[in-house]
C-alpha cells in the first residue's frame, strides 16, 4: 500500500516540480514484485498522480502563465530551449507532442504548462492518459522482463545494484545533456 502511496506521489510530484521520472519507482517494483496485474495497477495509480498534477500546472498556467513559466525555469535541467521545443510542438499538434515528447526527455510538466494556449484541460488530460501510460509501461515491462525472465537466477541484491547503476548512468547521461 505504502508503494501505491509513493508511486501517486511521484507521479503528481513529477508532473509539477519534482526533476526525477516515476519510471525510476515503477522500474523498482517491478524489478521486485511478481505479477503482471500489480505492475498494470501501480502504473495506473501513477499516471492518476500525474494526471492530476498535470491537471493542477494546466489550471495554474491559464491563471497566470508567465508565472508557471518562471516556476519551470526554477525547476532542475529545465531550460529555455525546452520551453521554445514544446510551444512549437503543442502548436503542431497537441497530441503528436504529448506522446512523443516525454519519451525523448521533455519533462511532461512543460507540455501541461503550454497546453492551455493550444487545447482544453479535458482534452489535455485525456491525450495525458496514454501518453504517461506507454513509457510508463515500457519500463516497469522491461525492467519485470529483466528481472523475472533473463536474470531470473541473479539475487535480488545484485539486481537492485544493477537497477541503481542503469539509472545512476541515465540521469549522468541527461544532466551532461541538461544540465541544472
Amino acid at each position: 500500500m505504502v508503494i501505491m502511496i509513493a508511486a501517486f506521489v511521484w507521479g503528481f510530484s513529477e508532473a509539477t516540480f519534482f526533476f526525477i521520472i516515476p519510471d525510476v519507482l515503477l522500474s523498482y517494483y517491478a524489478l521486485r514484485i511478481n505479477g503482471l496485474k500489480k505492475i498494470f495497477l501501480i502504473n495506473i495509480i501513477c499516471i492518476a498522480g500525474a494526471a492530476l498534477g498535470g491537471g493542477v500546472i494546466f489550471i495554474m498556467s491559464s491563471i497566470d502563465h508567465s508565472a508557471v513559466i518562471d516556476f519551470m525555469l526554477a525547476v532542475p535541467a529545465i531550460h529555455t530551449y525546452m520551453l521554445q521545443h514544446v510551444e512549437s510542438e503543442m502548436a503542431a499538434g497537441t497530441f503528436t507532442a504529448l506522446v512523443t515528447g516525454p519519451l525523448f526527455g521533455v519533462p511532461y510538466k512543460l507540455f501541461a504548462a503550454f497546453a492551455p494556449l493550444h487545447t482544453n484541460i479535458f482534452i489535455f488530460i485525456l491525450f495525458s492518459i496514454p501518453a504517461r501510460f506507454i513509457r510508463f509501461i515500457i519500463i516497469s515491462l522491461l525492467a519485470y522482463m529483466l528481472s523475472h525472465k533473463i536474470f531470473k537466477d541473479l539475487p535480488v541484491k545484485v539486481k537492485t545494484l544493477i537497477w541503481l547503476l542503469v539509472w545512476i548512468i541515465v540521469y549522468v547521461i541527461y544532466f551532461s545533456i541538461h544540465p541544472f
